[in-house]
């Protein structure tokens, strides 16, 4: 699932994913804790069962005028115990109009969460049944009509469901929990014109008579029923194989243009994972499918994935991403493997999912992209990380929470960090072959966490008990404070180290393998120690003074250090670093170095001089936050670069020289003429931002800009709300009305958040819109009342929350949005829009963070931040991750 996009985008200053990316994500796009209590949604162990489902035979049609599903389901089971006299099956919000019992009429009953069908008498273990129930209902959640209306007459007709995490129940009755995998077979009547997409193989379709067809789907092996999924509607398709495997595209009906853009390295991305993992492909056919209005990134259903139709790449933004849609595709199709052939037993345990497809994801990017494309992205997931405080205490398994999310920057994040730390642990060969035999034995099975310690001890005959025990079971991560000394008498560097994190509840002491890198004169000299106590001492043989010295080398521990260097050592490292990671800390570094011409002068030559993009991203933020004239010389320079994300960033900094009184004339030439719209929306933000003079006309000019994906327009609705200037009201509800294309209403709704914050009539216009048929205005509206303050919003909020007409995990972003207005300034409410501080050697958030989702890039919730596919950071930006493109 895609909270999940992962990698941030270029944003410098941005709360950073996600998903699902994701996201995600990006992530990979977590939900915060709420105030007040919640009934849980969803349940963190797995049930005991009463019966094995074995089949489901589901006969769907559905009233378009009325949104309203019309079903029928078939039920093979066989009871688990004695002594039965009822079957239970989930069912929530539907009327169930008949139930058999091995073909006669049988008794039932019904509440607000289950269907209750009596057996004739007490039954025994290993009876078999077949149950028919017929049944209709208007779904809150779980199936979606996405439909035209009078104010959006050209919008493609289509139908799709969401499942995870429990919300298969409001469309079929039926066991709704992961640790019971059942076969499929999916029968749905739609449209001749339609086409459908479900599990498994394409039997049939054939005329129903009445300008209708009946399409037959069937999944021959078992999966869980979360996992379950059927799209119907008008779609442009694009058909092809793979290795003798259909691999289908599918997008809404217009947008078929799109497909090669986003879609065109999936056969290389099915045979790397498959050669890679040395499990084949394992389904009949491998679909994705691009919807209206997803309320996630990604989801990964058995053989055919569901994305977001926010995630697909015009044709003409390809050459402003670096990676387009890699993150979010190779995330869903990653599950595929982890989460579809082997799933997890319960919600605790969601990380074997999602960590495992976040460490994917990595993996093709590495594969792909190269090993200093992945080690930035892991970097920059690692202070993503640490930002996010309330996840330190948390362990990765954790059955302590209300929603399977909710701790999402754990299970997709960090997990797919302390993966890779785990095939640092064991080397490449004996990873890949414990996840093999991981995969294999437990082929089309539920798991937990000790599935996989087993299998990797069975595999490579090495103890991980205390990896896990610290990492998976235990919460936090070390931070440790370094210092080194050299003694030329005896030629001796000493490095002192200590853990200075908070030993209580589940974290601890860390025991870690540390390389530690000793340059001088003659050379580099790396040598692993192994940390396990709170404060050690170690020694290390160097000819003369060092000219640097690493703790880590090339980051691959998850940690925060402090690490006490002079300007002098940090200038060497970012000059001679052979990794990325080292010569980005030291970056971030030397933007805390206030008065220092050399620390400027070498971020300066960095700027343009580093080979790797990601450092010169690096290097200009820290020149941003120097500030003065001398740093910004040194961010000029950068609107060269070949590379448009990286011009982006230098647009990004340049809006914070506030002095310089004629860059805002320099910021509105390259928003009129820089060939890449990512850079030009870029600059129309900074305008907004340094609030410049006359900057409204530019802003009202740009808004009557075409450009792909609306990029320019909605960079200046979105400038509007940043300039602050109240007369933009006018211009921003004009966009506002139906009609509009939803991704500006949304620009404009967050701007709205922004100014006018005593105007009643815009507070109202924004509390109308909390009724919209569109998730995201709903959404988009929730989170600018919540930064408008006014204690007004909160009973209409509480209203929208309650009627449960909301997908899964918009229910806590409301709940802190009404915490917010009912306790301004609170805690929660700083993390939500700064950040938690991050730690020393983290430094500030990378250049890049972003909330894993917006409706333009949700994909990147698969990159590492999609991956942490944070979803509440992914909602809270919906709209300001619209005016960007991943690199």
């Amino acid at each position: 699932m895609a909270a999940k996009t992962n990698t941030p985008s270029l944003t410098a200053g941005q709360a950073k994913k996600h998903g699902r990316l994701a996201i995600t994500l990006l992530c990979l796009l977590a939900l915060g804790a709420a105030a007040g209590p919640k009934a849980r949604a969803d349940q963190p162990f797995a049930p005991s069962r009463d019966y094995d489902l074995q089949n489901a035979r589901i006969e769907l049609r559905f009233d378009l005028d009325q949104r309203r599903v019309l079903g029928q389901v078939t039920h093979t089971l066989t009871t688990l115990k004695d002594g039965l006299h009822e079957l239970d099956f989930d069912s929530v919000g539907l009327t169930i109009q008949s139930a058999s019992l091995d073909g006669k009429e049988a008794r039932f009953s019904t509440d607000d969460a289950k269907l209750r069908v009596d057996l004739e008498g007490a039954g025994k273990a290993g009876d078999k049944h077949e149950v028919t129930i017929r049944y209709e209902g208007r779904p809150k959640k779980g199936l979606y009509f996405i439909l035209p209306n009078k104010s959006y007459s050209a919008q493609p007709k289509e139908i799709w469901t969401q499942g995870e995490a429990e919300d298969t129940r409001y469309y079929i009755p039926i066991y709704d929990y992961p640790n019971n995998r059942t076969k499929t077979e999916m029968i749905v009547t739609v449209p001749r014109d339609w086409v459908t997409v479900s599990n498994g193989k394409l039997e049939s379709v054939v005329d129903a008579g009445q300008g209708m067809k009946t399409w037959t789907w069937r999944q021959s092996q078992p999966i869980s029923t979360y996992l379950i999924s059927l799209v119907a509607g008008e779609f442009d398709e694009s058909k092809k194989t793979w290795r003798n495997t259909p691999i289908d595209y599918r997008v809404p009906h217009g947008e078929g243009n799109r497909i090669e853009p986003t879609f065109a390295r999936t056969p290389e991305m099915l045979s790397f994972f498959s050669d890679r993992l040395g499990v084949p492909y394992p389904w009949d056919k491998y679909d994705q499918t691009a919807v209206d209005q997803f309320t996630l990134g990604g989801m990964e259903n058995v053989s055919a994935t569901t994305l977001t139709a926010r995630s697909l790449m015009h044709p003409a933004l390809v050459r402003e991403s670096l990676e387009g849609q890699d993150g979010l595709v190779s995330h869903e199709m990653s599950h595929q493997w982890f989460g579809d052939l082997v799933t997890t037993k319960d919600w605790g345990n969601l990380w074997l999912n999602e960590g495992f497809a976040t460490f994917m994801a990595s993996l093709w990017e590495e594969h792909q992209y190269g090993a200093d494309n992945a080690s930035y992205a892991r970097w920059r997931a690692q202070a993503t990380w640490f930002r996010q405080r309330r996840l330190f205490d948390v362990p990765i398994v954790t059955h302590e929470f209300r929603d399977s999310l909710e701790y999402a920057g754990n299970i997709y994040g960090k997990a797919g960090l302390v993966l890779e730390m785990l095939r640092q642990s064991l080397g490449d060969e004996a990873f890949f072959h414990a996840l093999q035999h991981y995969l294999q034995a437990n082929r089309l099975q539920n798991v937990v966490t000790a599935d996989l310690i087993k299998a990797i001890e069975e595999s490579v005959h090495v103890s991980v008990d205390r990896f896990f025990d610290q990492w998976i079971y235990g919460a936090g991560a070390p931070r440790f404070v370094v210092y080194t000394t050299y003694d030329a008498g005896t030629g001796q560097v000493r490095m002192e180290v200590k853990q200075t994190q908070d030993v209580r509840g589940h974290v601890g002491l860390f025991e870690v393998p540390v390389e530690v890198a000793v340059t001088t004169a003659a050379g580099t000299k790396s040598v692993p120690i192994t940390l396990t106590k709170a404060d050690e001492t170690f020694s290390f043989p160097a000819e003369s003074q060092p000219l640097m010295v690493l703790f880590d080398k090339g980051d691959k521990i998850l940690k925060s250090v402090e690490f006490q260097k002079s300007t002098a050592e940090w200038i060497y490292q970012l000059q001679h670093a052979q990794d990325v990671p080292d010569r980005a800390d030291a970056a971030q570094a030397l933007g805390d170095v206030k008065g220092s011409d050399s620390a400027i002068s070498a971020l300066s030559a960095a700027a343009t001089g580093d080979r790797f993009w990601g450092v010169r991203v690096q290097v200009l933020t820290a020149l941003g936050k120097v500030g003065g004239a001398q740093a910004e010389k040194g961010v000029l320079p950068g609107l060269a670069d070949p590379e448009p994300w990286v011009r982006e960033i230098a647009v990004d900094q340049l809006a914070k020289f506030s002095d310089d009184s004629a860059l805002a004339a320099r910021l509105t030439e390259i928003a009129g003429k820089d060939i890449a719209y990512r850079v030009r929306a870029a600059a129309l933000l900074g305008l907004g931002q340094r609030k410049a003079a006359g900057a409204m006309a530019t802003l009202e000019s740009a808004a009557a800009t075409d450009s792909p994906d609306d990029m320019i327009r909605r960079a200046a609705l979105r400038a509007m709300g940043m300039l602050g200037d109240d007369q933009a009201v006018p211009r921003l509800l004009d966009w506002l009305e139906q009609g509009k294309p939803v991704r500006l209403r949304t620009a404009a709704i967050s701007s709205l958040g922004q100014i006018a914050k005593k105007d009643g009539s815009v507070e109202s216009r924004l509390i109308e819109q909390l009724n919209d048929p569109d998730f995201d205005i709903r959404l988009a509206a929730v989170l600018a009342l919540g930064e408008r303050g006014d204690p007004a919003a909160i009973d209409p909020l509480e209203t929208l929350r309650k009627s449960g007409d909301i997908p899964s995990g918009g229910g806590p972003v409301i709940e802190q949005q009404i915490a917010r207005l009912k306790n301004p300034g609170g805690e929660q409410n700083r993390e939500r829009q700064f950040g938690a501080a991050s730690p020393a050697a983290a430094g500030n958030s990378p250049a890049g963070q972003q909330a894993p989702a917006n409706p333009q890039i949700v994909e990147r919730l698969d990159k590492i931040d999609r991956n942490l596919a944070e979803m509440n950071e992914r909602l809270k930006k919906i709209e300001q991750q619209q005016t960007r493109a991943t690199p």
